[in-house]
């Protein structure tokens, strides 16, 4: 038996502690955890803004006929995070119900409360989540297979284009945008 010094023994045992962990096929491009926290925060304020700017009045307000209401649009990719969140951090099968639909698309304090809980939901799900719950594959929406944390990442783009999509239900109310607060 070859000797080893207690120290160079120790060390090579603490190796595989010090070294980085090798990423997942999976979570190869995926952002840290951290990112993902600051986004998803900075949209919920974003989107509490504009649900705060609009007009008591104009939750059932449609530019055109044949489109959704404020209070849909919001609801529209809101509800999609909730899904998300539920779907591929969670392992539901369903969303879970935070809010009554009828209430929130009249009632702006009842929207704001949906909104709000939602975004919680999702953020408390990404925060528990762990990197093999973030790097496993799912098939949802009749797409192909991807990993949460993409998933993530497109409901979040899902979510951008159609709260640009308000602009134009806040200016017909009269009511300037508030700024948009951008990462940079």
């Amino acid at each position: 038996m070859r000797y080893q010094s207690p120290v160079a023994h120790i060390a090579l045992c603490a190796l595989p502690l010090l070294a980085p962990a090798l990423p997942l096929p999976a979570q190869a491009g995926m952002p840290p955890r951290s990112i993902m926290v600051v986004d998803w925060e900075r949209q919920k304020n974003n989107v509490l803004a504009y649900i705060d700017a609009m007009p008591d009045s104009a939750m059932t307000f449609a530019p055109t006929p044949g489109v959704r209401t404020f209070a849909q649009q919001i609801e529209h990719f809101v509800g999609t995070n909730t899904q998300i969140a539920a779907f591929v951090l969670r392992g539901l099968k369903q969303p879970p119900t935070l809010g009554d639909r009828d209430t929130y698309y009249r009632d702006k304090a009842a929207l704001r409360d949906f909104t709000t809980k939602s975004y919680d939901y999702l953020l408390e799900s990404l925060r528990a989540a762990t990197p093999a719950q973030l790097a496993k594959s799912y098939t949802l929406f009749n797409q192909p297979a991807a990993p949460a944390w993409r998933w993530l990442d497109l409901s979040k783009e899902h979510a951008v284009w159609t709260f640009g999509q308000l602009i134009p239900y806040l200016r017909l109310n009269k009511v300037t945008p508030p700024p948009y607060d951008m990462p940079f």
